[in-house]
């Protein structure tokens, strides 16, 4: 089924307004921006000086004010978060509205800080009454049904971003405006493909974990490799810079290509990498990474 054709079935938008939706998507990346203090959400596109604001919507937030750490302590974290899946009556509850977009808190930086909690959600309502207030949810944000089905053609599970600040300053509407960032980005993928492993896994947090592996079985893990290829070629492409007060999100497209002994083919994928980066030590180091092969 045509993408507009499959969003009027599933939720009963006018033609006319996916039309206008579809012809309003940028061809680069979006995101999402949600600024607590102001209770403002304010969809967004990528752009290397600063983002570009295409839309602002008003939420409410979590009841009880502050950064989510526990489990039930209805606070709505801070954090930059990716969309894990996307619900829809009959199988979603009513009091969720049209849909919602699970968040996926707690995420590598949250559980390296010990937080916890489940179903933090972007989702409308049907009770549009509660957008009065500022502080009406058990953690999650939410939207007006109308609102929400703006936003969805521009959510892309896996890869879009939203980014819930306690209060968002014109430092982070920056992306690319912290050069350490990106030296250290670059520093790490030249030492991936020369197979420096000391310079390497310098560039990994203490608290590192990916994979069921921590920093240790990571190195023994990339030591093996190094072992193995002759050669390694990381192809790194399109990369993103995403920075919140408490860490940092690196993506790019990965087309990593290896050769063996001979110059033989040895081990190639594609898809998009994603770096959660924090700093120890008054440096950068990464604390997670994962691999998708849904790409921009």
């Amino acid at each position: 089924m045509m993408k507009a054709a499959w969003a009027v079935a599933c939720f009963g938008l006018s033609a006319s307004f996916v039309a206008q939706a579809s012809a309003a998507i940028p061809p680069g990346p979006t995101l999402i921006l949600v600024d607590k203090a102001t209770n403002n959400l304010q969809l967004a596109e990528y752009g290397a000086d600063r983002y570009k604001i295409l839309r602002t919507f008003h939420t409410t937030v979590g009841k009880v004010k502050g950064d989510k750490e526990d489990e039930g302590d209805l606070k709505t974290p801070e954090g930059i978060y990716r969309f894990t899946a996307r619900l829809a009556p009959p199988a979603l509850k009513p009091k969720f509205g049209v849909m919602a977009f699970y968040m996926d808190f707690p995420n590598p930086f949250d559980r390296l800080a010990g937080r916890t909690g489940s179903h933090i959600m972007l989702h409308a309502t049907n009770e549009p009454d509660r957008l009065k207030n500022d502080y009406d949810s058990e953690g999650c944000i939410v939207i007006r049904n109308e609102e929400l089905e703006e936003v969805r053609p521009f959510v892309r599970l896996a890869l879009t971003p939203i980014l819930v600040f306690e209060r968002l300053s014109e430092e982070y509407l920056r992306p690319e405006g912290d050069e350490k960032l990106k030296e250290f980005f670059r520093g790490w993928l030249a030492a991936w493909e020369s197979k420096d492993l000391g310079a390497y896994i310098g560039a990994y947090h203490s608290g590192f974990s990916s994979r069921g592996m921590d920093r240790a079985a990571w190195k023994l893990y990339k030591e093996s490799l190094n072992r193995r290829y002759e050669t390694i070629r990381v192809g790194a492409e399109q990369a993103r810079f995403y920075r919140h007060p408490k860490y940092s999100m690196i993506t790019f497209t990965q087309n990593y290509r290896s050769t063996v002994a001979g110059g033989r083919e040895g081990y190639s994928s594609s898809g998009t990498k994603i770096l959660y980066v924090a700093e120890e030590d008054g440096q950068p180091r990464i604390i997670s990474e994962e691999i998708t092969a849904q790409k921009w």
